[in-house]
């Protein structure tokens, strides 16, 4: 009987690009039927061949909203490092992508996420979630699962490992909003807080400890990640005293996506 293991990959959809999401006048920005949502994120898968058999995500609703408004299917691809070079960029998210003939290389597979709206015991147990998705071989294209996977050695620090590329596309149109608002003005550079006091939409539909969250106009993100998420207050692991934030700004998530792959070896 071979042995399992879980691997989880919350992607930063971001990526310092704040337009991905929002424009300069605070309107949501949908990512597009068909477009990027992330592009490669390496994970590490403990060394040696295995099989993908499972995959499921956890992803956050349109400004919280639990039910079908935000469903989308989304196709996860994945890819390996050949001769110690990770695969070439596939391009920003919210773009169509661009040409990568060199990815013939990389390439391993990919596989279908179909997305269902969460159960409302599962929304009851509060869990901050506006979808759950998983692979659903009933329908009329194929999951790509069992898939098997032979990485190239990885000679970098984390040994006994080796890193696995994952990016993903949606099938439908929607956006990544949250609705959450800063409360108060904050002055990084005097100010020198680790905590954010929020209205709007309940926090903690949209944030978990561990995210990376972001201002509605800002590129680079609040320091830290979050270490606790209250209804109406974020709290971070590190004291920010570099990135302003405005009354009524809006707090993105950089990491609206959950995702959980779970292995044989």
């Amino acid at each position: 009987m071979g042995k399992f293991f879980n691997v989880d990959l919350n992607p930063d959809v971001i990526a310092e690009d704040i337009s991905v999401l929002i424009e300069t006048n605070k309107t949501h920005t949908d990512v597009a039927a068909n477009d990027i949502i992330f592009n490669w994120h390496a994970i590490d898968v403990p060394k040696g061949g295995c099989m993908l058999r499972s995959v499921s995500a956890i992803i956050n609703g349109e400004d919280g909203a639990y039910g079908s408004g935000s469903l989308t299917d989304y196709e996860l691809i994945f890819a390996k490092s050949v001769n110690g070079v990770a695969p070439p960029s596939i391009g920003l998210t919210n773009s169509t992508g661009q040409l990568c003939f060199a990815l013939r290389h990389h390439y391993i597979g990919s596989i279908m996420l179909d997305s269902v709206a969460a159960k409302t015991h599962v929304t009851n147990l509060g869990f901050h979630v506006g979808l759950v998705s998983g692979v659903n071989p009933s329908q009329d294209f194929n999951s790509g699962l069992p898939l098997v996977m032979d990485l190239e050695p990885e000679s970098g620090t984390n040994v006994g490992y080796d890193k696995l590329y994952v990016c993903a596309f949606q099938m439908a149109a929607r956006h990544y909003c949250t609705a959450v608002e800063s409360t108060e003005t904050i002055d990084a550079s005097s100010a020198e807080k680790n905590t954010i006091a929020v209205d709007g939409t309940d926090a903690k539909k949209i944030f978990s400890p561990g995210d990376t969250v972001y201002v509605n106009d800002l590129d680079t993100p609040i320091p830290g990640t979050l270490t606790a998420v209250a209804t109406n207050l974020l709290t971070f692991s590190e004291t920010n005293s570099t990135v302003d934030v405005a009354e009524d700004d809006e707090l993105l998530n950089a990491n609206p996506i959950r995702i959980k792959l779970g292995f044989e070896k």
